[in-house]
C-alpha cells in the first residue's frame, strides 16, 4: 500500500467544496488543505477543520504556487510516497488515484514515470503523443488540477516556482520534470471534471459575434490574470528559447489569440492592454513575484 496525501489550495472556498473533499478523502490517506488568504470568518474553513482534513491557513494572499509548496511540504514531511494535486472546484470520479497508482505499479525503473494524470478534462482527451514500452500515453505538460506526483519526483524535480504566483506554474513545473528525466503519462480512460473559468461574449471592438445563429464566447480572464499569462510566459519563453525552441514557437501561438480576443473584446479592453503591454515589459525584464500594488489597483475594475 502507497502513502498518498492530497493537497488542495483554496481561496474563498464555496460550500461545495466539502463535498469535494470528503469524496476524495475516500480515495487517499489524507487531505491538506491550504487557504491561501481567505477573511478568518470563513464557515467554510471551520467546517473543513472539523470534518478531520489538515487545513493550513496562510495570513496572506500568495498565489497557488506557494500554496501549493506549503501543503506539499506537509504531505512529505508526513512521509506521503505520492502528492495529489487538486483545485478546489474539481470533481474527482471514484477510482481515480487507484488508476494513477496502477499505471505508476506498472511501469518499469527505466519508464521513470514521474507523475500521471488524467487522461481526459470535461471530457475532452489528452491524444497523447507518444507511448512508453508498457503502452503509457505519454505527454509534455498537464494542467496541475489532477496530477499524481511521485516524492521522488518532487525531491529531485523541486517544488513549485512560487516566482510565478499563479499562470504557467504547472507548465514550467512539467517542463522541469521532463528536463529532470522523467515521464509523464496518463491514467487510461479516467475523466477528471474541472471548471475552466469564466466565459465572456465575444464582441471586438464593440460588435457581437455569432455562431450558428447563437452569440459568440470566448474563455475570459481577469486583466490581473492576463499580466501573469502574458509575463510568465515571456519567462518560460527566454528559459526554454535555446533548449526547447518548438515548445517556445507552439507556446506564442496557442497565446496569441487568446491575448488578441481579450485586448480587442474585453470587458475591460483598455485594462487588458494595460496588462499585456506591462506583462510584456515585466516578462523581458525577468520580473517575477506579486503584481506592484499599483498595477493591481490599476488593472482592478471598481465596483461602485
Amino acid at each position: 500500500m502507497h502513502t498518498v496525501i492530497a493537497v488542495v489550495p483554496t481561496y474563498r472556498p464555496d460550500p461545495g467544496v466539502l463535498e469535494r473533499l470528503d469524496a476524495i478523502a475516500e480515495q487517499l490517506d489524507r487531505v491538506v488543505v491550504v487557504d491561501d488568504g481567505s477573511p478568518s470568518s470563513s464557515t467554510v474553513l471551520d467546517e473543513i477543520e472539523a470534518r478531520g482534513h489538515i487545513l493550513i491557513r496562510r495570513a496572506r494572499n500568495g498565489g497557488i504556487a506557494t500554496a501549493l509548496n506549503d501543503g506539499i511540504a506537509r504531505a512529505l514531511a508526513d512521509g506521503a510516497e505520492f502528492v495529489v494535486n487538486l483545485d478546489q472546484d474539481t470533481v474527482v470520479p471514484p477510482g481515480y488515484v487507484d488508476a494513477c497508482l496502477d499505471t505508476f505499479d506498472a511501469a518499469s525503473p527505466a519508464t521513470r514515470l514521474g507523475i500521471v494524470c488524467a487522461d481526459a478534462i470535461n471530457g475532452h482527451p489528452s491524444i497523447p503523443p507518444r507511448h512508453s514500452p508498457e503502452g503509457f500515453g505519454l505527454v509534455d505538460e498537464a494542467i496541475q488540477s489532477g496530477l499524481v506526483i511521485s516524492a521522488k519526483c518532487l525531491r529531485t524535480a523541486g517544488l513549485m516556482d512560487d516566482r510565478l504566483v499563479i499562470d504557467c506554474v504547472d507548465t514550467e513545473f512539467c517542463l522541469r520534470v521532463r528536463a529532470a528525466g522523467f515521464r509523464i503519462a496518463v491514467a487510461a480512460g479516467t475523466n477528471l471534471e474541472h471548471s475552466l473559468g469564466e466565459q465572456a461574449l465575444f464582441r471586438p471592438f464593440g460588435f457581437q459575434r455569432y455562431v450558428n445563429g447563437e452569440p459568440a464566447r470566448y474563455q475570459y480572464h481577469s486583466p490581473m490574470r492576463r499580466y501573469y499569462i502574458t509575463r510568465n510566459n515571456i519567462d518560460l519563453a527566454l528559459r526554454c528559447l535555446r533548449s526547447r525552441p518548438r515548445w517556445v514557437l507552439s507556446m506564442v501561438r496557442r497565446e496569441v489569440t487568446p491575448a488578441i480576443k481579450t485586448i480587442t473584446s474585453g470587458p475591460h479592453r483598455a485594462r487588458h492592454l494595460l496588462a499585456a503591454v506591462t506583462g510584456v515589459a515585466h516578462g523581458l525584464a525577468r520580473r517575477r513575484g506579486m503584481i506592484p500594488a499599483a498595477l493591481q489597483a490599476s488593472l482592478t475594475p471598481s465596483r461602485g
